[in-house]
């Protein structure tokens, strides 16, 4: 949930940063086959546009905001799986800059992939203080 409210209702575009889709969403890509992923990917994006709709849902986390920007933890379930999406544990980090409408996927991953030396939220901050400076220093 988000403890700051968006400021309005409008749609969003939705981008898939090049990292995201290097390093992450082709590894998804190779685990469901077909069109599977593609469904997927498609469904986060439609979800996305519409952020204010899931932004009090128990889908949307919010991590870290500033002024028009936050960044928050998206939980996604893989298409014709049968399992929810919070216990699924996909989940797709993003960037949403307010001014711009602009929302971008940073990065996706399973839960499972997280180092277990580091806490997810600490993880999460981590890469994108190093691989998207300019975004983050937006945020603080």
């Amino acid at each position: 949930m988000f403890t700051n409210q968006l400021p309005d209702d409008e749609l969003y575009r939705v981008y898939i940063d090049t990292y995201a889709e290097r390093y992450y969403n082709k590894r998804f890509a190779n685990d469901y086959k077909g069109k599977v992923w593609f469904i997927t990917l498609e469904s986060i994006k439609d979800d996305l546009r519409r952020v204010r709709a899931v932004e009090k849902t128990q889908q949307a986390d919010e991590l870290k905001h500033k002024d028009n920007y936050w960044l928050f933890k998206y939980d996604f379930a893989i298409a014709k799986s049968g399992i929810s999406a919070k216990k699924s544990g996909n989940r797709c980090i993003v960037f949403l800059d307010a001014n711009t409408h602009r929302i971008d996927i940073l990065m996706t991953y399973k839960k499972g992939d997280l180092p277990k030396n580091i806490g997810e939220t600490q993880f999460i901050f981590k890469m994108v203080e190093n691989q998207f400076n300019e975004l983050w220093k937006k945020l603080i």
